[in-house]
């Protein structure tokens, strides 16, 4: 395999008003593909769960004489295996990490992010073309942007879903047309059974879109199931218990691409990847799932749904939608505004953060959901991309989003100082 120069490098920022402090290693080279054999095992490359070695088994980082072979010593590094602060790097050398007032940045090819505010810690996929943690789950602290722990889950993960309960985190592995089950209830995160996913109703290959668990449960999951062999690529929404699908799924090709959680018995679902644009209500019984179609209350390519506890589904693109009704959703609102979105009922608030091709500065809006109008913003220096997801938060005072610019270039994982909190 010949090698390849990755110019596309996933960063993670800490941002504090006015200052930010980013730390990028040279570029390094990659495979063609990167990607692991489509068979995942319990092994990491370099053999071990715990993996800051080398996946081509050269030194682990701090090694002085690099092993056997007398290769030199490889430097820690500032945000992989340092928190922020003054540190030795392994190698005789001091360091500079930033101020932790200031951030870490850490260079990690990040698919998705997910927090735990139970344990006040942030999740991440990384998928296996990425130079650092390459098909790994990492655990970040939200606070300095360290990695914390990472451990070895699979080909390519990327989606991610938390049981309600926090204990069982569940992992969509595109590599391996799986999910997996990891448990958190451990020191490190373990991982769990994986279940193959069934082809859609053409046969064609179905790796995981959205996953949610479902409420009061562990080992129970809906699964908005799509394809890389065809666009649109939605194949249906199946519930599984233990891997065992239900018999009642929905149809593929129109459906609930994007899906969320929503009152007790029921999801919510919306077709965001052609001009149907239909919100999808889906009842779940021991059988399976059925849906009925909403026209009209959401719109728009690449729209994300969220569900609040306060009987809402907010999207990106700025609707809101009453849930309270289950079978009858109905427009409750609309912001003005569109962009990654964090309901905060019991903040009386919706936290969006806005941008666009022609506003190279992105805004962070806290909004009322009462009246659907601005009550304040911050602009962000430091925070670049024209498209935001996956926006949470483990502790109300850091937030976490993906943004990327397009043009080739990859996105960034930001950790930002919420300018709303207290």
């Amino acid at each position: 395999m010949t090698p390849t120069l990755s110019f596309a490098r996933l960063l993670l920022v800490l941002v504090v008003p006015s200052l930010a402090c980013v730390l990028v290693d040279p570029l390094v080279e990659e495979g063609a593909d990167g990607s692991s054999s489509g068979e995942a095992d319990d092994t990491p490359p370099g053999g071990s769960n715990s993996s800051p070695s080398d996946p081509d088994g050269g030194p682990s980082p701090g090694s002085v004489d690099g092993g056997n072979d007398g290769e030199p010593c490889v430097p820690l590094v500032c945000g992989i295996d340092l928190p922020c602060g003054m540190h030795d790097d392994g190698c005789g050398n001091t360091v500079d990490c930033g101020a932790c007032g200031e951030g870490t940045a850490l260079d990690l090819e990040v698919a998705h992010v997910l927090a735990d505010p139970g344990r006040g810690r942030l999740y991440a996929t990384v998928q296996g073309a990425a130079a650092q943690h390459p098909n790994e789950l990492v655990v970040i602290d939200p606070a300095t942007g360290m990695v914390l722990d990472a451990v070895f889950v699979g080909s390519n993960p990327s989606s991610l879903a938390l049981s309600d309960d926090g204990s069982t985190l569940w992992v969509g592995l595109d590599g391996s047309l799986e999910i997996r089950e990891v448990d958190l209830g451990t020191e490190t995160p373990t991982p769990g059974d994986q279940h193959a996913l069934q082809p859609g109703e053409w046969g064609d290959p179905a790796h995981a879109g959205t996953i949610v668990v479902l409420p009061g449960t562990t080992h129970s999951v809906a699964v908005s199931m799509h394809t890389f062999n065809l666009s649109p690529s939605f194949l249906g929404v199946v519930v599984l218990d233990d891997g065992v699908p239900r018999p009642m799924t929905t149809p593929g090709h129109t459906g609930a691409s994007r899906l969320t959680l929503g009152p007790d018995g029921w999801l919510y679902g919306f077709n965001n990847l052609h001009t149907g644009f239909g919100f999808y209500a889906l009842a779940v019984t021991e059988n399976g799932v059925t849906q009925t179609e909403h026209e009209g209350l959401v719109d728009g390519f690449d729209t994300d749904i969220v569900y609040a506890e306060d009987g809402r589904v907010y999207a990106t693109s700025g609707q809101v939608v009453d849930v309270s009704q289950p079978a009858a959703p109905a427009v409750e609102g609309t912001f003005n505004y569109y962009g990654a979105v964090l309901p905060q009922p019991e903040e009386g608030r919706v936290l969006m953060l806005s941008a666009s091709w022609d506003d190279p500065v992105p805004t962070l809006r806290s909004l009322d959901p009462a009246t659907f109008t601005q009550t304040a913003e911050a602009m962000l220096s430091g925070v670049e991309g024209e498209y935001f997801y996956d926006l949470t938060t483990a502790d109300g005072l850091v937030l976490a989003v993906i943004g990327s610019s397009g043009f080739g270039e990859g996105p960034r994982l930001y950790l930002i100082a919420n300018p709303f909190a207290g």
